[in-house]
């Protein structure tokens, strides 16, 4: 590529690193069929037995485990020894169908099911080829469905039979706890493999009540138990999903900061409940023996299998479980889920995080964008919300914050690059924001702060409304507006036709298609929008335009001002979006009513959900226009470029050209469309795009020495990009992206690119929808390596000039296909 400045014509890490994907399972979202929601068939739970005399043996026993229960409810308690587990909101799941009866046929172990892996007894299996098994889940409840009595789901997780046996609920499961016991619902199981040390292991995810989230009636939180025998595939617990699971003498053991149960091939029990036939499972032994003595015959005779009684308090508390279960199971229309690799930080509520949250503060959030400040002199801060009240934050007091929303506010302090991807969020969005990490400032609040960008993901209610992390947030949300919270001004407002807003009507949303973008306004930026209804208000544009034609009356208008404007390059012309907080406005210098929008708050919501009633009576609205056009005989075509500025129709712009018809042309200066990719940009390295040029002289150097300007008095910053533009015909030409008319470095005033790291990542991130993968190439060609070209083909909108006897070809803008 030439090393070219074209003439213009005019002068012009704070991140929790290594860690590894835990290996207990978590569910995700998957395709599935509707799987047998009837729970009728099901006996309920029987009546309790009575208290039984014990003996001496059964209460010093029963003591002993009361004791523990006590100590065990002191560490819980603030204050108190032990370690605090961080409630995870893991993700929403729920009860599947009763298993059919082939699910339960006999253990079987091919050997082709069995892998040997590197796995610990003290971690959960590592194998991410293990196959998942489906499990049905609930989707969230509707907001409506508040039924005084709710049965079933007000069960207590938790019990202690008549001897004293302590049975804990999952939640309370901590690293501190030892040896426990638990009973729990199978949502998802991993197959029979072999570890590194030759033992069997199998894995379940469980869950009780206690993993539901308060008020929202579905499970947030699973809990898995990694099992190991050395000798008997057939000692393994035989549970499938949608069986119930006692598990005893698990002992809890921690893999990357998080907590799981272990149970080992000489201590564990266990015994599977039917929940179909409403009893204890035999378990198929095959030719296993159903105990053994250990130490060579020397030791204890250990068996896997627990016998409980069917009328004692394991079986009747199993029943219960099943009714809950049953009852979750009923409550809303299925999803099916699936079993992966859980991360080793923890996906938790804003209101659960503490500065005792492991590993070391990090955590996991899906939040709400509720406002941006961007500082100066230091991070960047978000504002968001994931409505949940954590009681350690400081409520903030401001006028893009109502009362009601204030205590769901917390403050996220934005570093280094998650610093420049604040810049790029806007208040309305919903984000998912991992390695975020919780910590105290002076005031003893809790804040939170953000580092790396790299895996955080803006969310799409469409898009992403199968992530259950991202569902509960909306259910929240639901509730909050609801229970007559206001998450943003937005909510003050009704939702109108063009054609019913007056002189009484002040703010607005209404939900409208785009017809026109004009960034090149004389104004700030403006939209031309319409949702096909007449208001006698409305004028229609100054210039005749295709865009326009048919629509006498029915286009609004609308100046974008203040957060607004950096919206406006992202709306594509034929979309359809929701717009919050709009206003008419009339004067008496200006001819018409129009629209305006400003202010920090996301107001242009893309309308994805075109199963709406509001975005399929616009459509129907649409098409009997577009019927009574052609009745009436107007042709409504789409213009080729609906974005490009208005300019008087030329050979040239009236249509797309081709490369070498541009550079055929005998006129000049003009201006072309043309449909082409950058196949190359100059410089070589993107930090040396610009320059430094003393403008009392015109002389491209720091520090003039003709001027005895030593402190760059007459010196200013000046961009130096070219780009080499190929269309499919193999044609090109370089075009400068310097001009001061292009619009793709708008807003961002050229610097020093080598000493500001922040202005050149927001520099890089500009280029990037346009240039591709080139910036590797470059980086592959420095290392005598070759990448093929991958970057966009776009429609760019080019002119041409006169300099120094030469043809120039200048960008002016350029839009996505």
């Amino acid at each position: 590529m030439r090393n070219i400045n074209p003439p213009s014509k005019s002068p012009q890490q704070e991140i929790v690193t290594g860690q590894t994907a835990r290996e207990e399972p978590t569910p995700v979202l998957a395709s599935h069929q509707h799987l047998d929601s009837s729970a009728s068939t099901l006996p309920q739970s029987g009546a309790q037995p009575s208290e039984q005399e014990l003996t001496k043996k059964q209460k010093r026993r029963r003591n002993k485990q009361a004791l523990k229960a006590a100590a065990f409810e002191a560490r819980r308690k603030p204050g108190g020894p032990g370690v605090a587990v961080p409630q995870t909101e893991a993700v929403t799941l729920r009860a599947p169908s009763p298993p059919p009866t082939n699910l339960r046929s006999a253990l079987q172990v091919p050997s082709n099911e069995c892998t040997i892996l590197d796995s610990e007894h003290t971690s959960s299996s590592s194998s991410n080829n293990a196959t998942p098994t489906a499990v049905t889940m609930p989707s969230p409840p509707p907001a409506n469905d508040s039924a005084p009595n709710r049965g079933p789901l007000s069960m207590e997780a938790g019990m202690t039979t008549q001897g004293g046996d302590v049975f804990v609920p999952i939640r309370k499961i901590d690293s501190g706890l030892g040896c426990f016991n638990v009973i729990g619902v199978v949502t998802s199981t991993k197959p029979l493999f072999r570890t590194r040390n030759e033992e069997w292991s199998r894995n379940f995810c469980i869950v009780d009540p206690s993993c539901m989230e308060k008020d929202v009636d579905f499970v947030t939180y699973t809990f898995t138990v990694n099992c190991f025998q050395k000798k008997h595939a057939e000692w393994l617990p035989q549970a499938e999903v949608g069986d119930i699971v006692l598990f005893r003498s698990v002992k809890t053991s921690t893999f990357s900061g998080g907590v799981n149960g272990t149970g080992y091939w000489d201590k564990l029990r266990w015994a599977t409940y039917d929940t179909q036939a409403r009893r204890f499972r035999n378990p198929n032994r095959n030719d296993a023996p159903r105990s053994e003595a250990q130490d060579a015959n020397l030791g204890y005779s250990y068996s896997p299998y627990y016998e409980p009684s069917e009328q004692g308090k394991e079986a009747e508390y199993c029943a219960q479980l099943a009714d809950w279960w049953q009852a979750m199971h009923a409550k809303e229309q299925s999803i099916t889920v699936q079993c992966a690799p859980r991360p080793s930080r923890e996906h938790h509520l804003i209101s659960e995080v503490t500065i005792d949250t492991s590993p070391q503060g990090y955590f996991d959030c899906t939040v709400e964008i509720l406002y941006i400040y961007e500082n100066t002199s230091g991070p960047n801060t978000a504002y968001v919300t994931d409505y949940t009240v954590n009681p350690g934050t400081d409520p903030p007091q401001a006028s893009w914050c109502s009362s009601e929303l204030s205590k769901y506010v917390f403050k996220m302090e934005m570093w280094d690059k998650a610093g420049l991807l604040a810049k790029t969020m806007q208040p309305g969005e919903f984000w998912y924001l991992p390695n975020s990490r919780v910590l105290m400032n002076s005031g003893l609040n809790l804040r939170g702060k953000l580092v790396e960008m790299h895996k955080s993901k803006k969310l799409d209610e469409v898009v992403d409304g199968k992530n259950l992390h991202f569902r509960a947030l909306l259910e929240r949300k639901k509730k909050f507006e609801q229970g007559g919270g206001a998450s943003s001004s937005s909510a003050r407002f009704d939702t109108k036709l063009i054609e019913d807003v007056d002189d009484e009507v002040g703010f607005f949303h209404c939900t409208v298609e785009v017809l026109h973008v004009d960034l090149a306004s004389a104004e700030e930026p403006v939209i031309y929008v319409t949702d096909y209804t007449f208001n006698p208000y409305l004028v229609n544009p100054a210039e005749a335009t295709r865009w326009a034609l048919g629509l006498d009356r029915r286009i609004v208008k609308i100046v974008l001002e203040g957060g607004q404007i950096g919206m406006a390059r992202d709306l594509q012309p034929g979309a359809v979006y929701r717009i919050k907080n709009l206003r008419l406005i009339k004067r008496t210098d200006v001819k018409g009513a129009f629209g305006r929008l400003g202010g920090e708050e996301r107001l242009i919501i893309t309308a994805n959900d075109r199963e709406k009633d509001d975005v399929q009576a616009l459509l129907q609205r649409k098409e009997k226009w577009k019927l009574e056009m052609k009745r009436d005989g107007v042709s409504i075509e789409p213009t080729v470029n609906s974005t490009a500025k208005s300019r008087p129709p030329t050979p040239e712009t009236s249509q797309d050209l081709t490369l070498k018809q541009v550079v055929a042309s005998t006129v000049c200066p003009n201006t072309f469309t043309v449909v082409a990719r950058v196949s190359d940009f100059y410089p070589f390295d993107l930090n040396k795009a610009t320059y430094l040029r003393c403008m009392n002289l015109q002389r491209t150097w720091k520090r003039c020495v003709d001027c005895d300007d030593m402190l760059d008095t007459h010196c200013k910053w000046f961009y130096n990009l070219l780009f080499l533009l190929e269309d499919d015909e193999g044609n090109d030409i370089m075009v400068s992206a310097s001009n001061k008319e292009c619009k793709l470095l708008s807003g961002l005033p050229p610097v020093d690119l080598e000493a500001d790291k922040d202005a050149f990542d927001r520099f890089v991130a500009r280029l990037q929808p346009v240039i591709g993968n080139l910036r590797q190439v470059h980086n592959a060609y420095a290392k005598q390596k070759n990448l093929p070209v991958v970057a966009p083909k776009m429609r760019f909108t080019v002119d041409s000039w006169i300099a120094k006897g030469e043809r120039w070809y200048g960008l002016l803008e350029c839009t996505p296909l």
